[in-house]
């Protein structure tokens, strides 16, 4: 009898042992509302866009359009300038509102910052369903810049990068290239695009993709 008990311990043991550690979280993963998990990582850059030629110095990309939250919409931008080394840059933007992404009316704007590769959105707002951003940069000096180290990121306004799902993102370091597909956005501010530098992307940020 004893060691039928003896047994029986055992292999309740074992059992509890095995038992499966899938939901545990790793400290470092600190999710955040809407399933966008944001980290901060100090070692990243922006990327510049090209210096715009004197005649087109005076230049501001923009798009706005009035969107009823309750219908969604659709706003497409595509723009393009003149850097100083002669080379042509172009910008295109495909943002996809939901229905029901939001209540009323809102005056929707997408502007492409003056000295990166970002998009500022307007008006600061969180949505009730996802949008869907499709976005690319064409001309961009990245010969500096290794393929696989870009990312397509959310920036706050104290440099917080906080990592979007998205299908995907595309780099051609020769065509000065990188595109961005189905980005998922949850709220509107600054996205756009950084090289993380060398070393490994923090764990957290590799639980996105």
């Amino acid at each position: 009898m004893k060691t039928l008990l003896w047994g029986a311990l055992l292999f309740l043991v074992f059992i509890l042992g095995c038992e499966d550690t899938s939901n545990i979280v790793d400290p470092s993963f600190n999710p955040v509302p809407g399933n966008h998990h944001k980290v901060t990582i100090f070692d990243y850059e922006l990327i510049p866009l090209p210096p715009k030629s004197p005649l087109w110095s005076d230049s501001v990309f923009t798009v706005s359009q009035i969107v009823d939250g309750g219908v969604g919409g659709r706003i497409i931008m595509e723009k393009y300038y003149i850097a100083e080394n002669g080379d042509s840059i172009a910008l295109f933007a495909d943002l996809r509102i939901p229905e029901g992404a939001f209540s009323g009316i809102e005056n929707i704007s997408l502007t492409v910052d003056n000295e990166f590769a970002l998009i500022h959105f307007l008006p600061s707002m969180a949505f009730a369903d996802t949008l869907r951003l499709f976005q690319s940069f064409k001309g961009l000096d990245l010969s500096n810049y290794a393929n696989g180290t870009l990312d397509f990121v959310f920036i706050d306004d104290d440099g917080n990068i906080e990592l979007i799902k998205k299908n995907g993102v595309q780099v051609n370091v020769p065509q000065g290239f990188v595109r961005v597909q189905n980005a998922k956005l949850l709220h509107f501010s600054r996205y756009g695009w950084i090289r993380i530098h060398e070393g490994p992307i923090p764990h957290s940020a590799q639980k996105v993709y």
